[in-house]
């Protein structure tokens, strides 16, 4: 299995936000995505959140 990674303007909506995100695995590369969301956004760490951010993980590397 590949790196993974995720691009918070994908999910947050944000277009301000160009933070790419990648870990080696789903746990690394949601515990990166759980710290951004928190220290930069104000986002809860729940539940509902991280079943809909980890549907927005890609694999592969970032092209930017």
């Amino acid at each position: 299995m590949g790196r993974k990674y995720v691009e918070c303007r994908d999910f947050s909506g944000d277009d301000h936000c160009s933070e790419v995100l990648t870990g080696n695995n789903d746990e690394e590369l949601m515990e990166a995505v759980i710290k951004h969301a928190i220290n930069m956004h104000g986002m809860a760490n729940t539940t509902d959140f991280r079943t809909k951010v980890s549907m927005t993980f890609k694999e592969g590397t970032p092209t930017h």
